[in-house]
This record gives structure tokens, sequence and C-alpha cells, in this order.
């Protein structure tokens, strides 16, 4: 069975994914009410944070084993908390996932504009793509 990860950043894409992890995972669309997705200063992926209101579109992965959450911890910068939380689809109901967070303390990273996976793919994704590939080899 395994364990869900909602991405909502760069991991969104298949291709980071099977880089950063080895495989690929069965995925589905996926939103998670009160939390909003922001820049991150001087970097290129996005930081998720807990706010009332607001929803995130993302990616739900499902049947992670341990191997894959361990690669995708030492992915993830040491400010991010991985979480559990839970998430809607359209296709399975709502779901429990884990999430990597910015956690309050971390918050002051955050640059609050929002970030679009289609502006990244237009302007980063080949050579981030590229760069994960040759650090998960």
């Amino acid at each position: 069975m395994g364990t869900s990860l909602f991405a909502y950043g760069t991991l969104q894409l298949p291709e980071v994914m099977a880089a950063v992890t080895g495989r690929t995972f069965a995925a589905v669309p996926a939103w998670l009410f009160d939390h909003a997705r922001y820049r991150l200063r001087h970097r290129i992926y996005p930081g998720l944070r807990r706010e009332t209101g607001a929803v995130t579109v993302g990616t739900l992965f499902l049947g992670l084993d341990p191997q894959a959450l361990a690669r995708l911890d030492r992915f993830e910068d040491s400010f991010y908390t991985r979480t559990r939380v839970t998430v809607s689809t359209a296709e399975l109901g709502c779901q429990v996932a884990q999430v990597y967070l910015i956690p309050p303390c971390s918050e002051h990273l955050l640059v609050y504009r929002g970030w679009s996976l289609d502006d990244f793919v237009r302007t980063h994704a080949s050579a981030y793509v590229r760069r994960c590939r040759r650090q998960f080899r």
C-alpha cells in the first residue's frame, strides 16, 4: 500500500519525482485546503504554509515506500518539515498524505507572491531535472 505524498511544487513533475526517488508512482490531481503556496526567497521552487481559507492545487503520489521517502527527505531543504495532512481528490475522495511544509519558524523565507508550475516549466524545468538526475544517481 505505501504512503501518499502531496506535491505542490517541482515534485509535481513526474520526471523530477523519478529522478529523486528512482521510481515512478501512480498519481492523481489533488488539493489541500487551508494551505498556501508561495515563492521562496532566492530559490526557484516554492514553500507551503498553513493559511486559513487558502487552497493549494497539486499532485497526490500513491504508494511510496520507506526508501522513496528517505530519498525525498534528503532532497528537501532542512527548513521543510514533513507533515501529515488530509488532501481531497476527485477520484479517491479524502486521503491522508505526507507534505513538506514551511514551519512558522522558517516563514521568513517565503516571498508572499504566488508560484506557478507553468512558469517553472517554461523557465527552469529542463536544467532542474538534469541537476536532480545528477544529484540522485
